[in-house]
């Protein structure tokens, strides 16, 4: 068994370590403190639970979420992800942490900046995902406590979806469907927005669960309520987006023979704002 030589501290509870050659992000409430560059860790020196990210990809958007948090969020979200992975639900640890934190830190900045994002499936992701509802609950219950804050009912659904994607299976038939359907929509995308969009980012992720979650509203006959004022909004501000999500609606439609209310553009266009500010950031990076 060998020893994990640290090369950087990000802070009280990320480390950056080496062990033959690979590099590894080490993530524990406290396993960082008093440690320096140099140090070595032995590999079953934990703190309560380590989380190791071994794929660089992971790796990347992790420390720079960790950028963007302090220690008493990145704390908090460690406590969550212990919370559920201590659950009788079997989860990939590595995903969990990942879109976890990454929800986590933008829901803890929306709060503290009044911006809250209505969830409209809060109750049918309670009655769908029973077990999964009631773990978030005790992760929301944790995060209110340690951040102070008050966290809405919407964010239980949120984390619960969360968890529920990380477990649920689906049938090849519906894996296929849901795949060629992404492919469209990821074509409609790149091409509007003259961007290649990447497969192993976060919003990628969450694109494929709200496509999921999409489809199995829409055969189960739900409708959401449409928010005219939220509507306009989004099509005065962002057209460009509003116009994407729409193409990539009536995709949909067409290949699944099934109507699509108009309230459904509007969550969909919030996804592909986010990838417009994606490919923004990147066009920035590479001038």
């Amino acid at each position: 068994m060998s020893d994990y030589l640290i090369t950087k501290v990000l802070n009280n509870n990320v480390i950056i370590c080496k062990k033959a050659q690979e590099e590894y992000v080490l993530i524990a409430k406290g396993i960082g403190f008093n440690k320096k560059s140099g140090m070595t860790l032995q590999e079953n020196q934990t703190v309560e639970k380590t989380y190791i990210l071994d794929q660089k990809s992971q790796q990347d958007h992790y420390k720079s979420l960790v950028e963007q948090a302090d220690d008493t969020l990145i704390q908090a979200v460690i406590e969550a992800v212990n919370i559920i992975t201590n659950s009788v639900m079997k989860v990939d640890n590595q995903k969990l942490v990942i879109s976890l934190t990454d929800h986590i830190i933008f829901a803890y900045n929306r709060l503290k900046q009044n911006q809250l994002i209505n969830n409209p499936f809060v109750v049918e992701t309670k009655q769908l995902y029973t077990e999964a509802y009631g773990i978030a609950e005790k992760v929301i219950d944790r995060l209110n406590h340690v951040l102070d804050v008050n966290f809405p009912e919407d964010e239980i659904g949120f984390i619960a979806l969360h968890i529920a994607s990380n477990t649920e299976t689906l049938s090849i038939r519906e894996m296929e469907l849901i795949n060629r359907l992404i492919n469209k929509s990821i074509f409609i995308l790149e091409h509007d927005l003259k961007q290649e969009i990447e497969k192993d980012t976060v919003q990628y992720q969450r694109f494929i669960r709200h496509i999921q979650f999409l489809i199995k509203r829409l055969r189960t006959g739900e409708n959401l309520q449409k928010t005219n004022a939220f509507e306009e909004l989004l099509k005065t501000q962002y057209p460009l987006c509003f116009n994407i999500a729409l193409k990539i609606m009536k995709m949909l439609q067409q290949e699944l023979g099934i109507k699509i209310y108009e309230a459904e553009v509007i969550y969909l266009t919030l996804h592909v704002y986010h990838f417009m500010i994606d490919a923004d950031h990147t066009n920035e990076t590479n001038v």
